[in-house]
């Protein structure tokens, strides 16, 4: 394996590779990197040991069971399969939602490897994104036990699934770049962007489906991307068909935006990261 460069620790340069490496190497070096800093940020969030996969699975089942038993039998909604309604937004926020908080203390979290280490910092909020997706693989598995409890059963629209999760890794990694730098710039604004994050989830149709909200209402909450996410899920999970083309397109639209904006200025920035964690 090749060696980081150490010196001069605060600019950002890219990893030495042969000059016969092509993209492909290239590619796979970048890849590598990403898994090496997730697989860090895994053993700080979920420990080592014979115990972690199950640690996995418990911590975000047990959240987000909790969470669906209280509007589920507490609020006792009557809507069609409901509590598979509530999965279905619930789930992919928790994506959305972890991968902001994580990303909020990432730079920090790699204090050392940042003041030491020549790599892209660029490639820090993909790793906590990808981090994230391991509870939120683990979450994945409510869908199906809330589809067999509502007797949902599945259609080749469950083929689409992948377009879904797509769409809800693609919003949470753009989320991620503006996450890290005002973690990393102004830390105190952490607790408010978590708020507003979770904000989101509530001005969304997440409790209930689009459908059973009229008026404009219903038009106006198609402005919030995730809306869109939400909708996806219900359509294929629940209705068994395609999901309408604008909860597709505007959360593309939002991480498209969010990605041309932060991603240049994260680029142009990373090389001052060390400096500020002296």
């Amino acid at each position: 394996m090749r060696r980081l460069t150490l010196d001069r620790p605060w600019e950002d340069r890219p990893i030495a590779t042969p000059l016969s490496a092509g993209p492909v190497s290239s590619l796979s070096r970048t890849w590598e990197v990403v898994v090496a800093l997730a697989r860090a940020d895994v053993r700080i969030r979920y420990g080592r040991g014979p115990i972690r996969p199950l640690k996995w699975i418990m911590d975000p089942i047990a959240a987000l069971g909790v969470y669906l038993l209280l509007i589920v039998f507490v609020i006792d909604d009557e809507g069609r399969a409901a509590g598979l309604s509530i999965a279905c937004a619930v789930v992919p926020f928790q994506l959305v939602i972890m991968t902001v908080a994580n990303s909020l203390r990432a730079v920090e979290l790699r204090r050392a490897i940042v003041s030491n280490m020549a790599f892209p910092r660029s490639l820090i909020p993909v790793a906590a994104t990808l981090t994230e997706t391991v509870g939120f693989a683990a979450c994945l598995v409510l869908l199906p036990v809330m589809m067999v409890a509502y007797g949902v059963a599945l259609t080749p629209a469950v083929l689409l699934m992948p377009l879904a999760l797509a769409l809800t890794f693609a919003l949470a990694l753009a989320l991620s770049y503006p996450a890290t730098l005002v973690g990393l710039w102004v830390p105190e604004l952490s607790l408010m962007l978590v708020s507003a994050t979770r904000t989101l989830f509530f001005v969304a149709p997440g409790l209930v489906a689009l459908d059973e909200i009229g008026g404009r209402t219903h038009d106006l909450l198609k402005i919030n991307p995730l809306t869109g996410i939400f909708e996806t899920y219900r359509s294929i999970l629940i209705d068994g068909a395609a999901p309408a083309a604008w909860a597709v397109l505007v959360p593309l639209g939002y991480a498209a935006v969010l990605s041309a904006l932060f991603v240049p200025l994260f680029r142009r920035e990373q090389r001052h990261f060390a400096k500020l964690l002296m």
